[in-house]
């Protein structure tokens, strides 16, 4: 069954299934298809769908990072033609393709599709939400509540590392409290992969803690990482489609290194851990302090450190730092990240560390940490 819906140009689509249709108003009259999906787990599928572009089946994509639940990750991709059923067709190579690499990729579907498409824009079809511009950020209005939407582009290009910068950002972000999505888009310039990525920021009017983000995120990175783009109200449609919004150009020869996207699943696995940790310590009656997501004091006389895969630099600082205050115990959740780590002879000529992977911490008996130093 295909519905039409709303009867404005930012809403004149069509929802069929797996993919939502717009036809272009330029004289081509092309037709464009979006699909979106998201994954169960840490799958690598990025070159697939650079393989895509690169072949024209697809026009671009776009990855979307949810900054308050930084784990769940949507995928957009748009496929272009003048014919309908050669659309349906293309949309059939790729999502095989694609479940071929990992069954666990989840295509949104009908009413689901549709929510998913429209959260961008903090859109609800069900309501008249009226959007309007306001100096370059746009006000949407849904009943008698106000949000207000601000664009950030990323110049990540001024960054030597690339590789974290994108995860140590949504870090900050979630420290300051802050509401919105980061998207990646993907697309083929002059023959190459080009990336944009941009944060879009929500603000409800309600909220009195409002500062200027840019002043305060390029201060703590110390760098220009940010700046604010004032968006005109006719490229909306950019946004609700997941495009780029400037006609800036940025190459990297390796993109896996601008969105390391295991940072995410390692983020979910950690936090998974973390609340069956917590659940255990209770069980155990064991005194704990948890100093952040991947350090806790036990007892005040045990550190332990939860890593899912091992960050030498992150590692060094803490031993250089801890191991003279406390017994340490050292949780690798990543059996390669342990591996790697037990290889390194130095390691264990430190006394007091005990290192365990997760299948040895399942094992192991935390109420000997409860006596350790009595």
């Amino acid at each position: 069954m295909v519905n039409k819906k709303g009867k404005f140009r930012l809403l004149s689509y069509l929802v069929d299934t797996n993919l939502i249709y717009y036809r272009s108003i330029n004289r081509e009259k092309k037709i464009l298809a979006f699909a979106l999906f998201e994954l169960s787990s840490n799958y690598q599928i990025e070159k697939t769908l650079q393989n895509f572009v690169k072949r024209g089946l697809i026009l671009f994509y776009s990855i979307e990072i949810n900054i308050v639940y930084p784990e769940k990750i949507v995928y957009l991709f748009c496929i272009s033609d003048n014919n309908k059923s050669e659309i349906f067709k293309n949309f059939n190579l790729i999502s095989y393709n694609l479940n071929q690499i990992t069954p666990s990729i989840n295509f949104f579907k009908n009413e689901k599709l549709e929510k998913e498409f429209l959260k961008i824009l903090s859109l609800d079809k069900k309501k008249n939400s009226l959007i309007n511009n306001a100096t370059g950020s746009i006000r949407v209005k849904d009943d008698s509540k106000i949000k207000t939407l601000n664009f950030y582009i990323i110049n990540y290009d001024k960054v030597g590392e690339a590789d974290d910068i994108i995860y140590q950002f949504i870090n900050y972000l979630r420290s300051l409290k802050r509401h919105g999505y980061l998207i990646l888009n993907f697309q083929l310039i002059n023959e190459r992969i080009s990336v944009e990525i941009y944060y879009i920021d929500y603000i409800d009017d309600l909220n009195h803690q409002v500062f200027d983000l840019v002043s305060v995120v390029n201060e703590f990175f110390n760098i220009e990482l940010i700046c604010q783009l004032n968006l005109e109200i006719k490229k909306l449609f950019l946004l609700l489609l997941r495009y780029r919004l400037t006609k800036n150009t940025n190459y990297f020869q390796d993109t896996s290194k601008i969105h390391n996207l295991e940072y995410y699943y390692n983020y979910k696995n950690l936090l998974d851990f973390t609340n069956e940790f917590n659940e255990l310590l209770e069980a155990n009656e064991i005194q704990f302090h948890q100093l952040n997501k991947n350090l806790y004091i036990l007892e005040q006389s045990t550190l332990v450190i939860i890593l899912v895969t091992v960050r030498f630099k992150f590692l060094l600082n803490i031993l250089k730092k801890f191991r003279s205050k406390f017994n340490l115990l050292l949780i690798i959740l990543n059996d390669k990240g342990y591996e790697d780590l037990l290889k390194i002879e130095k390691i264990s000529t430190i006394p007091n560390l005990k290192i365990l992977n997760y299948e040895e911490f399942c094992h192991f008996d935390l109420k000997s940490l409860k006596y350790l130093n009595n």
